[in-house]
């Protein structure tokens, strides 16, 4: 799995999302994160398609959307996603968001993992605790994590338990939404090394182990997000970093959650 790829989250279909898949294969990006519920596979299916690349050439996750759970259902959402990118299969197959049924879907991924339309599966968005619970009820560990985090967000625990099970770790928001924009010492890190406020940060996750997929449609933007190969953070920049940990999410689903954080549905 590269270890920095582009998020798709945003445009739907069309010439944007079209258009920003396109600048990240030019700037050299092989990793997409795609999912049904972005509405713009198709986008990335013809971007890939015109790249010239051969199919292990790049590295393209999809994702099982939680109102897709029924029997049959998680086989039939991948494949129907899958015909939407023109592709025969994932790289990688995630679980959306966790809910009281998840295992039934795991389970269906591990299915269809190896040689099928699945390479390897994971999830997103799940706590330790849910995902302990998963694995226990599954006996399955998954390949990658996918979870928010940023210099706000640093999740140690996380970090801690997928360093234990190796599992590989995928940080969607990295850059936490521009909120990290006119932080003073991001401001002091980006004059230090020269590079803008997005590099320094995606450096950090990169330098943490994680595999940073930032978001973005402006081609200058998203070349400029993958030029972050020519430094490294002195250790106490890093930890400098560290110390803007408050434990704090940028991102705001709009569902309904249970007591123990599962998804119950979209928010009326």
């Amino acid at each position: 799995m590269p270890r920095i790829g582009l998020g798709l989250w945003g445009p739907r279909e069309g010439s944007e999302a079209e258009g920003a898949a396109e600048a990240a294969l030019a700037a050299g990006y092989r990793l997409f994160d795609s999912a049904a519920v972005y509405a713009n596979e198709r986008s990335l299916g013809r971007a890939l398609a015109r790249s010239g690349l051969k199919r292990a050439e790049y590295f393209i996750v999809g994702k099982v959307w939680f109102e897709r759970e029924g029997p049959g259902e998680p086989k039939k959402a991948v494949m129907e996603s899958l015909a939407r990118l023109g592709l025969g299969h994932f790289d990688l197959g995630l679980i959306h968001w966790p809910t009281r049924r998840c295992s039934l879907t795991f389970k269906a991924l591990s299915e269809m993992a190896g040689e099928g339309p699945l390479r390897a599966i994971g999830v997103a968005n799940f706590s330790p605790d849910q995902l302990r619970a998963l694995m226990g009820e599954t006996g399955l560990v998954p390949h990658v994590w996918q979870m928010e985090i940023h210099p706000l967000r640093i999740r140690d625990d996380v970090r801690e338990m997928a360093r234990e099970l190796g599992i590989a770790l995928m940080a969607h928001c990295p850059l936490a939404r521009g909120r990290l924009k006119k932080n003073q010492i991001v401001g002091r890190l980006a004059a230090k090394y020269q590079k803008s406020f997005a590099q320094v940060i995606l450096r950090w996750a990169w330098q943490k182990g994680l595999c940073p997929i930032p978001k973005s449609v402006r081609p200058d933007r998203i070349r400029e997000n993958a030029q972050i190969f020519d430094f490294a953070l002195a250790a106490e920049d890093v930890a400098a970093l560290d110390r803007l940990d408050q434990g704090q999410s940028v991102l705001k689903p709009p569902f309904c959650f249970d007591e123990d954080g599962y998804v119950l549905g979209h928010l009326k």
